[in-house]
């Protein structure tokens, strides 16, 4: 075990519980926020999920990175660890949701870009597209779902929703955390050839991260916009399931711009709704900059610094 490998695995154990304590934020916030469940429970399924979807179906993204001939080690792996690091850092410190597949993808593809390494450009453009149209796939499908949803519920009474709502929130925040383990982690362990031993310390960083999501959870939960736990349970639904299914395409995806994009549905199909449009403007912004940043500040810290080693 080399002193690269395990600045490498150190890195990462403190990005996934970044990760955890960001994105956690994004499917625990509207359920915690109705008083459904509790952190820590919350915090124990995601850390449970990651791990089994990961194990399970993450070799599908994984082989994304291995077929672009993109695992990375070493000191452009370490680089591109600590900018994602600073990235997460600065967006969970204002409150915003950040995509790790998308800054983490464009930091990596500038890496590759400076090795020489040449990029297929028939993934990517694939790739691309779908990062572009799955928030709009995930805010149609999702409210169709939600009102049909609605229609149902008006023939239940308030005690049998209740207590279904109850249930579903823990069997939701599980299958969220599955497919996100399936799809962003298991991208993660093929961009730096990891093996299945370090994803147990992995799941266990994202579930201590998630157990401080509270202050994150309330500006996603509730700050961002107000549909009930109906509403959220759809939009967790609707957005998951457009994951999973880039998940099987074998697609690195971003799990906040389905989801939210999936309660951006939720909202357009409610009446009364309420939307904090600032928030809202933030948030979408950082869906577009996620990527550049990722690009962009990992080449620039790597670009003279592969200069350096040359000169």
């Amino acid at each position: 075990m080399t002193p690269y490998f395990i600045i490498e695995i150190i890195l990462l154990i403190v990005l996934i519980y970044l990760f955890g304590l960001n994105n956690g934020s994004v499917f625990e916030g509207g359920l915690a926020g109705t008083g459904l469940y509790n952190y820590t429970s919350a915090a124990v399924i995601v850390g449970i999920g990651i791990f089994l979807g990961t194990l399970i179906q993450g070799r599908y993204t994984s082989s994304f990175a291995r077929d672009m001939g993109g695992v990375l080690s070493g000191n452009a792996a370490i680089i591109l660890l600590v900018v994602q690091l600073v990235l997460f850092l600065a967006f969970t410190l204002v409150n915003l949701p950040l995509s790790i597949t998308q800054s983490l993808v464009g930091g990596w593809l500038s890496i590759l870009l400076l090795l020489g390494i040449t990029i297929k450009p028939g993934p990517i453009d694939s790739l691309f597209l779908w990062w572009v149209i799955s928030p709009f796939i995930s805010m149609a499908f999702t409210a169709l779902f939600y009102k049909a949803i609605r229609r149902l519920s008006f023939h239940l009474p308030m005690s049998s929703i209740s207590y279904a709502s109850r249930i579903l929130s823990f069997v939701l925040v599980f299958y969220t955390s599955y497919v996100l383990g399936a799809n962003n982690v298991g991208f993660i362990m093929g961009a730096f050839g990891l093996n299945y031993l370090i994803l147990i310390l992995l799941a266990i960083a994202a579930s201590i991260g998630a157990l401080g999501a509270s202050r994150m959870s309330k500006a996603v939960g509730e700050d961002l916009i107000v549909v009930g736990p109906l509403g959220i349970t759809s939009a967790l639904l609707g957005g998951t399931t457009v994951l999973l299914f880039l998940t099987y395409l074998g697609l690195p995806a971003s799990l906040t711009t389905t989801t939210l994009g999936a309660l951006i549905g939720v909202g357009l199909a409610s009446r009364p709704r309420v939307f904090n449009k600032g928030y809202l403007i933030m948030v979408i912004l950082s869906w577009a900059m996620a990527f550049i940043l990722g690009f962009v500040v990992v080449y620039a810290v790597y670009a003279p610094f592969r200069a350096a080693l040359h000169f």
